[in-house]
C-alpha cells in the first residue's frame, strides 16, 4: 500500500466525457494544496454578421451562427473542465482540496456593417448583443454555481478504501451535480426562448418578411436564440 499524499488530476471537455476521462488520472507526488474556490478562465470570440436589416441579420445567424448541441445559435457558451485533488493515503484514501477549473469560451455576432444600419437597426442591434452577452455569461454563472457544489460535496468524503474508490465516488458527485446543472440551464433556455421574440431586434425581424416560408423560418430560429453550453462529447 503507498503512503503519503499526491495528486489526482484529470480532465475532460465537457459534463459528457467525465468517465472516459476519469481512465487518464495522473498522480504526482507531493502535490502542494490546491485553492480554495473554483479557478475560472474565460475568453471571447466573435463571428462576423453581415446585413443591415433586422430580417439580415437574424436570418444570416440562423443559417451561420456557431454550432451548440447539433444546432446552429446565435450565441455559445462553451465549458470545459479540469479536476484536480490531493489524495492522503495513510488510512486508506481521502481527497482534499479538490479543485475544479473551470475555461468558458464565449462566443458573440459582430456586425460587418454597424455604420451603415438605419439608426433603429443599429440601436437594435446593439441591444441584441449586450442581451446576447448577458445570456451567455448567465450559462456561466450557472456552471460556475455547480462547480462550487461539487467541490463542496467531493471535499466533504471521508476516507475511502482505496484511492480508486475515492474517485469514483467523486465521479459519481460530478456526474449528479452536472445533471443537476443542465437541468438548470435547461429551464432558464426555456424560460428566455419563451420571450425571444420581444427583443426588438427579433420583433423586427418577425414583421419584416412578408411571405410565409420567410417568416417561418425566422420563427423556427428561436428555439436556438438562447442555446445552453456546448457540449461536443455528449
Amino acid at each position: 500500500m503507498i503512503s503519503g499524499s499526491f495528486k489526482l488530476l484529470f480532465t475532460c471537455k465537457s459534463a459528457g466525457a467525465f468517465a472516459a476521462a476519469l481512465g487518464a488520472v495522473v498522480l504526482v507526488a507531493g502535490a502542494a494544496p490546491l485553492s480554495a474556490k473554483p479557478i475560472v478562465k474565460t475568453s471571447f470570440k466573435s463571428y462576423s454578421v453581415p446585413g443591415t436589416s433586422a430580417y439580415a441579420l437574424l436570418s444570416y445567424m440562423q443559417r451561420n451562427g456557431p454550432h451548440a448541441n447539433g444546432s446552429r445559435a446565435l450565441a455559445t457558451t462553451s465549458a470545459s473542465f479540469r479536476y484536480q485533488a490531493d489524495a492522503h493515503t495513510s488510512k486508506g484514501c481521502k481527497l482534499k482540496n479538490f479543485r475544479v477549473t473551470t475555461t468558458f469560451v464565449i462566443t458573440l455576432p459582430k456586425a460587418t456593417n454597424a455604420s451603415k444600419m438605419p439608426s433603429k437597426v443599429r440601436r437594435r442591434w446593439g441591444q441584441f448583443v449586450k442581451h446576447a452577452r448577458w445570456h451567455e455569461n448567465r450559462h456561466k454563472s450557472i456552471w460556475i454555481g455547480c462547480a462550487k457544489k461539487i467541490e463542496r460535496a467531493a471535499r466533504s468524503m471521508g476516507n475511502q478504501r482505496s484511492c480508486k474508490a475515492a474517485w469514483s465516488k467523486a465521479q459519481a458527485i460530478v456526474k449528479k451535480e452536472l445533471a443537476r446543472c443542465d437541468r438548470i440551464h435547461a429551464t432558464f433556455d426555456r424560460r428566455e426562448t419563451a420571450k425571444a421574440s420581444k427583443i426588438p431586434l427579433i420583433a423586427q425581424a418577425l414583421r419584416a418578411p412578408k411571405t410565409g416560408t420567410r417568416r417561418v423560418a425566422i420563427k423556427k430560429a428561436l428555439r436556438y436564440t438562447h442555446s445552453r453550453a456546448n457540449d461536443d462529447n455528449r
